[in-house]
């Protein structure tokens, strides 16, 4: 077992089978699946503490929503390696650098001074052009000075694993070319989005510097992924809001009859319509004028006294008659009749003021 995988941190059988069928993660999640510790744990920020610069880093990056694959090689260049299981799980690129049908390129090369130096000059010189030519394409793929054992292994940097892998991947490009997948001659950014369509494995560097931010290609995948999850979220809580309207519909159904029948029920002495109503008001208003008279003419009532011991009087006697009512009813009653059914020159006359 090499040195990065001796640092790596082994993942649970039962971890792994939570998420290695999962289209994207999400940073955190990648770093703590990297550190062999579940998301789903209760406290899964106790183990993201020391790595807030990463955090941040990974942030400015634009790099927060991926699909897994690319999160392996992202934490194979940031200090965080994932263990081996989990390339073998997650990627046809297993433990070593996988391309097409043939094994090409080790992690370890892919992340030596010596390929990232290489990468870097071809980078440099082949950026600028304006366009790239198939074999072009595929030597670059490989990083390799196109046409020229001018690698970064030396002088004769070609093993017969990446000989292999370069023919046949020129003949699928040939393929392509023929059919109108990419042209003769083609933008690098083109031909890099091809080459990732194809699931060959493209640097991060070389996505950059042809304009592919942040992993554009998997990245919209990633976001298609979570809009459809959402969608679905959405779909079912639609689903739920009418569910509950319809049952709002019944309640208020049930509410109305009950308050049909409530009024059937009704005793018929109450005043259901209009002439009973008026008719009960006309009984109410003689009723009170009617006290209103008797107390002012039997007990000399008069409103505008400051204290009158007639309410008291007539409240003794409904005691005496066994149905009682309260001074304070009654002087109220009085009160409202005196103001509401005599004029203010009727009292002058019956109360005349010195």
């Amino acid at each position: 077992m090499n040195d990065l995988a001796m640092r790596a941190v082994a993942p649970t059988e039962l971890l792994m089978q939570a998420w290695i069928y999962r289209d994207i993660w999400h940073m955190e999640e990648a770093i703590l699946l990297a550190l062999g510790v579940s998301p789903d744990d209760a406290k899964p920020n106790d183990a993201l503490e020391g790595h807030a610069g990463l955090i941040d880093r990974t942030r400015r990056d634009r790099m927060v929503v991926e699909r897994p694959k690319n999160w392996l090689w992202w934490g194979e260049r940031n200090g965080l390696p994932y263990h081996d299981d989990w390339w073998l799980a997650v990627t046809p690129e297993g433990p070593i650098g996988f391309d097409g049908r043939h094994f090409a390129l080790s992690r370890d090369e892919m992340l030596s001074d010596a390929y990232l130096k290489q990468e870097r000059r071809l980078i440099t010189e082949w950026l600028r052009k304006p366009y790239w030519t198939p074999r072009e394409a595929i030597d670059l793929s490989l990083n390799l000075h196109p046409f020229s054992t001018d690698g970064w292994r030396g002088a004769a940097p070609e093993t017969s694993e990446t000989i292999t892998e370069r023919e046949d991947r020129f003949h699928i490009l040939q393929r392509a070319v023929e059919i109108g997948d990419i042209s003769e001659k083609a933008r690098a950014k083109d031909y890099v989005l091809w080459l990732v369509g194809c699931g060959y494995f493209v640097s991060e560097a070389w996505r950059r510097a042809v304009g592919i931010s942040g992993s554009e290609e998997d990245a919209l995948k990633a976001v298609a992924s979570e809009l459809q999850a959402l969608q679905g979220e959405l779909a079912e809580k639609v689903d739920r809001v009418r569910e509950l309207e319809a049952e709002i519909d019944t309640l208020s159904a049930s509410h109305s009859e009950l308050e049909t029948l409530k009024e059937m029920e009704r005793p018929k002495a109450d005043p259901d319509t209009a002439n009973a109503r008026a008719a009960q008001t006309r009984r109410m208003r003689s009723l009170q004028i009617a006290l209103l008279a008797c107390a002012v003419d039997g007990l000399g009532y008069n409103p505008f006294a400051k204290k009158s011991d007639v309410p008291k009087q007539i409240a003794d006697m409904t005691d005496k008659l066994g149905c009682s009512l309260g001074a304070q009813s009654i002087g109220k009653h009085l009160k409202e009749s005196a103001e509401e059914h005599v004029d203010q020159s009727a009292w002058e006359a019956v109360y005349p003021t010195k």
